[in-house]
């Protein structure tokens, strides 16, 4: 059983789906790829048991269908030649399916396989929900959501997916922040499940959010996304990624995006990121002598613009920049990191920043567009 493809689709699919055991868990098939050989096409496969992708690539088989486990180092085998001048890849099985030999122009990888009926499946084609939209828009919402979330509560440690009336929402929070934005609803058929209250969604891991970016950044093609209230699978024209979904109803998260009081000051998002920078020269380390991640910075209006203020160990420095004012009120205080997140999150030029309304703690970040939304919580200075 021989299979003839082309080096650099092969090293394409491979580099798409290798990361995706990690190195978790100790278990041999998952060191592994699935091959599923018919005909013209060729599919791999590679599973955690949490999250797993599944990339297919033309080819042609010589002999009977082909289904086998081959190592991983046959993926870094051909990754490896991709580019050197010869693009005709082969896989030629034994009669047992026992071994393989790969080859690329005078390269050769002889090395045992197992059996592709061991290698667990994660059902991918069972849904009770199903949309479409492009996949640029997909990252586009994960991508606003991913540095907020949850690095050690499991419950929220991945970003919500909810359809309303009239967008498409995703969420993401860590108890310090919220971040949420929105795209055009897409036709969604079937259902979410009920225990999701007012907005029925799906959360997904944050391990499934990076993979899902990594793989369908810069593509522009529709994708589906389909499942249940426990599988999602995401799947364009030649890449399938199937996951695991957070058992756990996500938190309310639109009560806590409450609406702003009448204090409000809007900066250019750019200078503010340019001052922060300029302000983190002056260092600051905790008890055990590491730099600290969790600074607060102080912004205040004064005659002349914004004032920044941070503070090091036994030091202190301030910068200027240009603002809008509206209203009056106490100094805003947040973590400089949460806002230079949010800044990178949200794009565009300008931000406003606007105190809660009886609510000392919670201070929205408004992006100069209505897609996108943050809430950062105050600290002490």
């Amino acid at each position: 059983m021989k299979i003839k493809f082309s080096v650099g689709a092969f090293a394409e699919a491979a580099k798409a789906i290798r990361n995706i055991p990690g190195g978790s868990r100790n278990i041999e098939i998952l060191d592994h790829a699935r091959l599923d050989a018919k005909k013209k096409s060729l599919t791999l496969t590679m599973s955690d048991m949490d999250i797993e992708a599944c990339a297919s690539i033309a080819c042609d088989v010589v002999g009977a269908a082909t289904l086998s486990a081959i190592p991983r180092a046959v993926l870094e085998f051909f990754i490896a030649r991709d580019g050197n001048g010869d693009d005709l890849g082969t896989l030629e099985f034994d009669a047992e399916l026992k071994t393989v030999v790969a080859r690329n122009g005078k390269g050769r990888l002889t090395t045992p396989v197992l059996p592709g009926s061991d290698f667990f499946l994660m059902g991918a084609d069972r849904q009770d929900w199903s949309f479409k939209l492009r996949a640029n828009e997909l990252i586009e919402l994960l991508r606003t959501c991913e540095k907020a979330m949850d690095e050690k509560r499991h419950f929220i440690q991945g970003v919500l997916l909810h359809v309303t009336d009239a967008e498409l929402r995703a969420a993401a929070t860590d108890g310090h922040r919220v971040h949420a934005v929105g795209v055009d609803a897409p036709e969604l058929q079937g259902a979410f499940r009920d225990r999701d209250a007012d907005y029925r969604g799906v959360t997904i891991p944050d391990r499934t959010v990076k993979e899902l970016i990594r793989i369908f950044d810069g593509d522009e093609n529709e994708v589906t996304l389909a499942g249940t209230g426990a599988i999602i699978t995401v799947e364009g024209a030649a890449i399938r990624v199937t996951s695991k979904l957070i058992d756990g109803t996500f938190p309310d998260y639109a009560k806590l995006l409450q609406e702003p009081g009448g204090f409000r000051v809007s900066v250019p998002a750019k200078a503010l990121d340019s001052a922060i920078g300029r302000l983190l020269v002056l260092p600051r380390k905790d008890g055990k002598g590491r730099a600290e991640t969790s600074r607060p910075i102080r912004m205040t209006p004064v005659d002349g613009g914004l004032k920044l203020e941070i503070k090091g160990n036994d030091s202190d420095a301030e910068d200027l920049i240009d603002c809008e004012v509206e209203g009056s009120g106490e100094p805003i205080v947040v973590n400089y990191r949460y806002v230079r997140d949010a800044l990178a999150a949200a794009g565009g030029s300008k931000v406003t920043f606007a105190p809660i309304e009886g609510n000392a703690i919670g201070v929205r970040m408004l992006p100069d567009n209505d897609r996108s939304s943050f809430l950062l919580m105050q600290m002490r200075y």
